[in-house]
């Protein structure tokens, strides 16, 4: 009986660019990088959303602390930081409700 030396896969058998979880992964998450440097560069008020996007990601750099605590630093309301969280978490399509108001 003859072997076969080589493992032989037909083309239509390899995995496609889509089947590829860690490139997915990773295209995924440089868009976010991409969205998040826009959206602050953007910013009427960088620092706000700075830390609004840090907060729509649970970035560690939050650190625990509470949007009211967080929006008492900024000199803005709890509510214009969670809307601004919300906005963001809009755009890059996730929804969380760790660090926000609401049951949305």
């Amino acid at each position: 009986m003859i072997e076969q030396s080589v493992d032989f896969v037909y083309p239509e058998d390899e995995p496609t660019e889509g089947d590829n979880l860690y490139r997915e992964a990773s295209r995924r998450f440089l868009r976010v990088m991409n969205l998040k440097a826009d959206y602050v560069a953007n910013a009427k008020n960088p620092a706000l959303a700075n830390w609004a996007t840090s907060y729509a990601l649970g970035l560690a750099v939050c650190d625990g602390m509470s949007i009211t605590d967080r929006a008492c630093q900024l000199s803005v309301s709890p509510q214009a930081l969670s809307k601004s969280i919300k906005a963001f978490q809009s755009i890059i399509g996730i929804n969380t409700n760790a660090y926000t108001y609401g049951s949305k």
